[in-house]
Formats: structure tokens, sequence, C-alpha cells
């Protein structure tokens, strides 16, 4: 897990972006407080921005997982 701060429609739309491109090796869940928000879905990203959220990579492929977080870590 990784904590993300959604502070503006750019960082929002950055990661909506990401999940989009690791989608097929992985499902990635938004987590603020206890909503959990598909990575993809552009309006529920949208509506937690202003937050710091956790971003939570699924699946079983772990070099997939280590080189998102790697992504994820170069947006901010």
């Amino acid at each position: 897990m990784l904590n993300y701060n959604l502070d503006s429609v750019q960082a929002a739309n950055k990661l909506v972006q990401l999940c989009e491109k690791y989608h097929e090796d992985m499902d990635i869940d938004i987590v603020h407080g206890r909503q959990v928000i598909d990575g993809r879905s552009l309006l529920g990203v949208f509506s937690l921005i202003g937050h710091f959220v956790t971003v939570n990579p699924i699946g079983t492929n772990n070099e997939k997982i280590k080189e998102f977080e790697e992504e994820l870590k170069d947006t901010k």
C-alpha cells in the first residue's frame, strides 16, 4: 500500500492513467477512510481530490506491482 496526495485534477488524472496502464496485470484500489474505489474510475478518483489516499495494487505478478509502485512514486 502506498500513500498518494490527490491535491489536484492533474494528480487524479495521472493516477487514473497509471491504473489504466496496469489494469491487465492487477486490480488497483484507491482507499480513503472506508471508501474503496477502482483506480480506473475517473469519477470515483475525482471525488477524492483534496485528500490523501492509499493506493493498493492487488495481483500475483510482483514484478509488475513493483514497476507500478516505482511509476507511482515518479508521478508525485
